[in-house]
């Protein structure tokens, strides 16, 4: 997208510099890079697919959705047909699905995702107990809680990350049942406090010792929670959804609170057949997320508290989920056995259940500049 801003005299470079870069540029080789497991021989490039990494740039994504896959066909049709003949190449192509039966709503891991939006001041109302409101301008550019002032034609416009995840859901599967056995605990249990969530959405916090589905299913107790600071007792420090979203751990919550600075808008889906249909096929999530800035949001989340080992406090270990290192080492996670937190249990520090195969930065701008200052399309 970057090139084709600049070439339109629309450049943002001194603003959003990740953006303009792109993803593959900061994805793997040092501290400050997403973390991303690194392409054989360098010392740089990220592991992805080929895809991802020619040397053809990534100027736009089209998200089209439907409800059946002759619908998605038929409209992205149509879509392209807007751009003519020749205007546009296309680079790649995925499709998700949404999950069949009881497992829509699920990752490839079987954990019900999106649990904890935030909600939009000024936009969503009766929003449920937990599910924090926050300022419009953490998702959507030149409004209240905006960090910085871009552009008027991007005002109402979000940056959107798109990453394609591959999940080892086999692997995963057998990690849970071996560590398990070591720690003394059972599979679903030590799932539910590395996620600090139950398969059913329940949080760990409010069940620790079983999968409450009473409390899954009622909007009013399912983010209804904080976490006890400091402690590892009912949810691990290191735990998927206090590492992204730490709540009261690092002070009171509310819309300006620093932690509410960081939220994100998920809208991901799930790609590939299921474990059942295709044992050997690849499977996994194709996450997107929005925000008004990329270095405050995503960038934020990943480098300074999914991968540091010390957050929220020392030795608390790597988000199992989304941690990365780019190396091999193993570094311990604690709090995983309720009778025991301290005692460790070693993690990759390269994640061998979630894979970054690709992905990108790119713009999402309001209907008023899609009809106005980027198009003449009325």
């Amino acid at each position: 997208m970057a090139p084709v801003l600049k070439s339109l005299d629309l450049d943002i470079r001194d603003r959003e510099p990740l953006f303009v870069n792109g993803m593959k540029a900061g994805a793997a080789g040092d501290s400050q890079s997403l973390g991303d497991p690194l392409a054989p021989g360098s010392t740089n490039q990220p592991a992805w697919e080929s895809g991802f990494t020619s040397s053809t740039t990534i100027d736009g994504i089209l998200l089209v959705a439907g409800s059946s896959a002759d619908q998605v066909s038929q409209k992205m049709a149509k879509v392209k047909a807007l751009f003519g003949q020749g205007t546009v190449t296309e680079v790649l192509s995925i499709s998700g699905v949404v999950r069949p039966g009881a497992e829509a709503g699920h990752e490839h891991f079987g954990f019900d995702d999106g649990v904890s939006q935030p909600g939009i001041a000024g936009v969503d109302d009766d929003v449920p107990p937990g599910q924090d409101t926050i300022n419009p301008g953490v998702i959507l550019c030149n409004r209240q809680g905006s960090q910085q002032q871009q552009p008027d034609w991007m005002t109402d416009g979000s940056f959107m990350c798109f990453r394609k995840l591959k999940q080892d859901v086999p692997g995963w599967n057998k990690f849970l049942v071996d560590a398990s056995n070591k720690l003394g605990t059972w599979s679903d249990q030590l799932g539910a406090r590395l996620v600090g969530r139950w398969k059913s959405g329940c949080p760990v916090a409010l069940s620790p010792d079983f999968d409450n589905t009473n409390i899954a299913a009622d909007p009013n107790q399912i983010n209804n929670f904080d976490f006890d600071q400091g402690s590892n007792f009912k949810c691990p420090l290191g735990a998927h959804i206090r590492k992204t979203n730490p709540r009261s751990d690092l002070g009171p919550r509310g819309a300006n609170s620093f932690v509410s600075t960081t939220r994100i808008l998920r809208r991901g889906i799930p790609y590939g057949k299921e474990l059942s249909e295709d044992p050997n096929g690849e499977r996994g999530l194709l996450f997107v997320c929005y925000q008004s800035s990329i270095s405050a949001g995503f960038a934020f989340l990943q480098r300074t508290w999914a991968n540091n080992a010390d957050f929220p406090q020392s030795g608390v270990g790597l988000d199992a989920i989304l941690g990365q290192t780019s190396s091999s080492g193993d570094i311990n996670m604690t709090g995983l056995f309720p009778q025991d937190p301290s005692r460790p249990l070693p993690m990759a520090g390269i994640n061998p259940f979630v894979i970054p195969r690709g992905g990108e930065f790119v713009f999402s701008p309001s209907m008023s500049a899609l009809t106005g200052v980027l198009s003449d399309v009325k």
